[in-house]
């Protein structure tokens, strides 16, 4: 009784409906096929095999537009930024006079929006947070140290990372927050036009930097892996059934002891 009690546990908790299951592996199979080419395409250009990285982006494209959006849960905003850092991804591979550098970090945009999108937990963009924290950081510096020039260079640093991770940032976190993060990044381009007010500019990148640490702190603590809440649920339920039956015998056990006495 025991034993077929337990074997009833196992098939409640882990049976799913096969069609289900088959679904959702071939979706999972879509977006991990989508997320490879989309880094193979960025290791491409990071070795200036640019033609190679276009066939790929082409290739890209027909198997992207095979996707049932309306089915996966793709918003029209989150589409419409991933068509847009596409067409930038294919323009650094196709410009005749652009940067590597520059073509790098256009890629990389493609590349982290396609991960956000495709992404469950934890995102790729999320490994931006040292880079987005030294150069907010470098940033006081300077104004500290009355170095306005070095501020200006180190800013303009900060914006091309800001540039490169908006479209990610664009699909993973709500609205109103990305709002309240261009706003700040707007502020501060136009208190360091002209005469720069030292003080109003720490107090800004402070406020930044609270800003960004409390965003990458908020996005790792929501995009936790789910599958490990569920197999502690699934465990946790199995042995208190367990330990339920297993006391109910015990009891059983004992009230028929004192019968036998009585």
């Amino acid at each position: 009784m025991r034993k077929r009690i337990i074997l009833m546990i196992l098939i409640l908790v882990f049976s799913v409906p096969q069609s289900i299951l088959a679904d959702e592996n071939s979706s999972v199979h879509t977006w991990k096929s989508l997320n490879n080419t989309s880094d193979q395409i960025l290791q491409l250009v990071k070795q200036q095999e640019f033609e190679e990285a276009k066939q790929l982006l082409d290739y890209f494209s027909a198997s992207f537009l095979e996707v049932d959006f309306q089915k996966e849960g793709v918003t029209m905003s989150a589409l419409r930024t991933v068509t847009s850092s596409f067409e930038s991804a294919v323009e650094a591979v196709t410009a005749m006079d652009m940067s590597l550098d520059r073509r790098i970090y256009k890629v990389t945009a493609f590349r982290l929006a396609v991960d956000a999108l495709s992404s469950d937990y934890h995102p790729l963009w999320l490994h931006t947070e040292e880079s987005i924290m030294n150069a907010l950081s470098r940033m006081k510096e300077t104004v500290e140290e009355s170095e306005i020039q070095a501020f200006q260079h180190r800013f303009n640093e900060f914006l091309r990372h800001y540039e490169m991770i908006r479209p990610a940032l664009f699909i993973d976190i709500e609205p109103q927050q990305l709002q309240r993060i261009d706003s700040q990044i707007n502020y501060l381009e136009s208190i360091r036009s002209g005469h720069v007010d030292e003080d109003k500019v720490l107090s800004h990148l402070t406020i930044m930097e609270s800003e960004w640490s409390n965003l990458y702190k908020r996005v790792k603590e929501d995009n936790a892996d789910p599958s490990l809440w569920w197999v502690m649920f699934s465990i946790g339920g199995m042995i208190t059934l367990s330990l339920s039956y297993v006391g109910w015998k015990k009891y059983k056990a004992e009230k028929q002891k004192v019968r036998q006495k009585d």
